[in-house]
This record gives structure tokens, sequence and C-alpha cells, in this order.
């Protein structure tokens, strides 16, 4: 027989509980700060109140919104998902956060920097920002 503990760890998607119901906040948010190092982390990264963290998974108290802001951000995850559980549930699900076309733009230009040189993974994660960025700007003054 599958205990309803590990039912609810097999979901995947994060979305429902054992019984098909969508999770409550206090479940998301444990769900999120579990992944991202736990409370104790997500408390000193975020600002917010460790005490007050621990309350929120518990669902002992319901979470402000400029919290729950800051604990999504942490956590890279939405904080319409973590709200509602409605949306995108990482950050990077969401659609049109990079333009697209300047972001070619931008990886073109810096593979051309980079070149036989020996840049490390962070510079040129670095190089590509700028270069993103400084696109960004020069399409902002074409429109």
């Amino acid at each position: 027989m599958v205990s309803k503990t590990s039912q609810l760890k097999n979901n995947v998607d994060g979305y429902l509980d054992v019984d098909g119901h969508k999770l409550q906040i206090s479940d998301r948010i444990r769900r999120a700060i579990r992944r991202s190092g736990g409370n104790a982390v997500v408390s000193e990264k975020s600002g917010v109140n460790l005490k007050t963290v621990s309350n929120y998974t518990r669902g002992h108290s319901e979470p402000k919104i400029i919290s729950l802001s800051r604990i999504a951000k942490v956590c890279g995850v939405s904080i319409d998902w973590l709200a509602t559980g409605e949306g995108p549930k990482h950050l990077g699900d969401a659609p049109d956060l990079l333009d697209m076309e300047v972001l070619k733009v931008s990886i073109t230009i810096a593979e051309e920097i980079f070149e036989g040189k020996g840049f490390s993974p962070e510079d040129k994660a670095k190089i590509i920002i700028i270069i993103y960025e400084k696109g960004l700007e020069e399409k902002a003054k074409d429109c």
C-alpha cells in the first residue's frame, strides 16, 4: 500500500495534493523553501524573519505581499504561483521574460569576443548580460 506521504512526494508538478486538490499557500511556500535550502537559508536571503517564515510554512499566518515577494524571488518561483497556485511555477517558465531577438544577437557578438580566449563561464555570463542590456537600451532608443 502506498502512503499519502509517498504519493505527495511523487507529485512532480507540485500543483495538487494526493486527493487532487490544489495545494494551500502554506504547502506551496513550504515546498519552495525546502527546495531552496530550508527556512533559515530563505529567511537570511530574503530578509524575512525566521519565525515569520516558519509561521508561513506551517500555515499559522497568511504572508504579507512584500514577504511573499521576497520569498518567491529567493526561491526562484513566480509570486503568482506561490500566492494562488495559478500560472507558471518557475520564473523561467514565464513567457516573454527575455527579448529573444536581442538575446540571439548578444550571444552572436559574445561568441566573437570569446573566440580563442580563455574566459571562465562566470565571465562569459557577465559579458553576455552586459551585451544583452546594451542591446535592450539600443532597441528602446529605436522605438
